[in-house]
């Protein structure tokens, strides 16, 4: 038997208490973005959504399953990611509009 230690490549706890605390913030945006009742946020409001669900998507991405260790699986996973939220939201930002004329 050998007595090689492992090395874990484990993120620091304080790490993730950040990205935690970030993706709290976005929740808690997104659920004031909600509340707001606002002729202008029909058309840009799924947008703004979009926008932070990026934002926590990429959060996950790099502190909890570190992919910022295999650039080529956070490339690929980000730009599905980013190719998915880009059509939901154009295509509920186009129906919230046709239901407002």
């Amino acid at each position: 038997m050998q007595n090689e230690k492992i090395t874990s490549r484990s993120v620091p706890m304080n790490d993730l208490f950040k990205a935690w605390v970030v993706l709290v913030a976005l929740t808690v945006l997104g659920y004031a973005l909600s509340l707001i009742n606002s002729d202008l946020l029909v058309y840009v409001g799924p947008l703004i959504i979009a926008t932070l669900i990026l934002f926590k998507a990429r959060i996950i991405l790099t502190q909890y399953l570190g992919l910022n260790r295999c650039p080529a699986w956070l490339s690929m996973l980000s730009s599905m990611i980013v190719a998915i939220t880009v059509i939901c939201a154009g295509l509920l930002t186009f129906v919230s509009a046709g239901l407002m004329q």
